[in-house]
């Protein structure tokens, strides 16, 4: 069911993104080939700031909508008057929220994706290969497969820090939702309100762990190693943060699940 459940979200979002990302794309080689074979005086003119403000345009759009339909899915979908339809499925109440999440955490991963493409294709249409020149002079070192290596692993943990922080991120924001719903009035600006409680809740911790990796010395100890270790460091700092990431997900998740199975307070 829960494969189902996310092909139903897949089918929601992509109607909506796929076009966005194939005109993002598309103008971003576009705008790559304006820069490289046009005049500079036109360029720099009116036309050439038009076709850089639709390029940030349609980049704006797919982060703007992944945004708008991660929050608007959730809200319709299950506290919506569809809720009734999605809470008679065959399923549990983790399964319906657990969709959710992952099907943000897929397009998210995508809008990224995208993005960093059509950046790459705007710099290549611009001057071909060229800029990429220096990147490949790296197998050249003799020290290239460790560099690599460590590069590899610290972007596979970019990457998951990258996946937990959106999963933590949208957690919170259906916790803020779900708590804003069990009241009869007023529930958008209670559940902004539980937002803010949660953000200010989150300084505060941050604050506390802050002063007291300083009291105990927690930091100077980090620095020495990252010193002797840079890159043993680099990977511990990263770990530790989705750990981090993914305590915070485990426990919005579980208020949204709380809220949504216990206490459903449907329009």
């Amino acid at each position: 069911m829960l494969v189902k459940l996310i092909g139903y979200e897949t089918k929601a979002f992509g109607r909506i993104m796929l076009p966005l990302y194939g005109a993002a794309l598309v103008f971003a080689l576009f705008t790559g080939l304006s820069l490289r074979f046009m005049p500079g005086d036109i360029m720099s003119g009116i036309p050439g700031v038009l076709i850089f403000m639709v390029y940030v345009a349609l980049i704006l759009a797919i982060i703007i909508m992944t945004c708008v339909l991660s929050v608007t899915r959730f809200y319709k979908n299950l506290l919506g008057l569809e809720g009734y339809l999605m809470f008679s499925l065959p399923t549990d109440t983790a399964t319906l929220i657990a969709s959710k999440v992952l099907s943000v955490v897929i397009w998210s991963t995508l809008s990224t994706v995208v993005s960093f493409m059509a950046a790459t294709l705007s710099v290549l249409g611009a001057g071909g290969i060229s800029p990429f020149k220096d990147f490949l002079e790296i197998f050249d070192y003799p020290d290239a497969a460790a560099v690599l290596s460590n590069a590899a692993a610290a972007s596979v943990l970019f990457m998951l820090m990258i996946v937990f922080g959106v999963a933590a991120s949208i957690t919170r924001i259906y916790a803020g939702i779900a708590i804003g719903h069990q009241f009869n009035e007023h529930r958008i600006l209670m559940s902004i309100l539980a937002l803010i409680a949660f953000n200010m809740l989150g300084t505060i911790i941050s604050s506390i762990c802050g002063r007291t990796g300083m009291y105990f010395g927690i930091f100077d100890s980090f620095e020495q190693i990252f010193e002797a270790h840079s890159n043993q460091a680099l990977f511990l700092a990263q770990g530790g943060m989705i750990l981090f990431l993914f305590l915070q997900t485990a426990f919005f998740g579980v208020l949204t699940w709380v809220l949504l199975d216990r206490k459903l307070n449907l329009e």
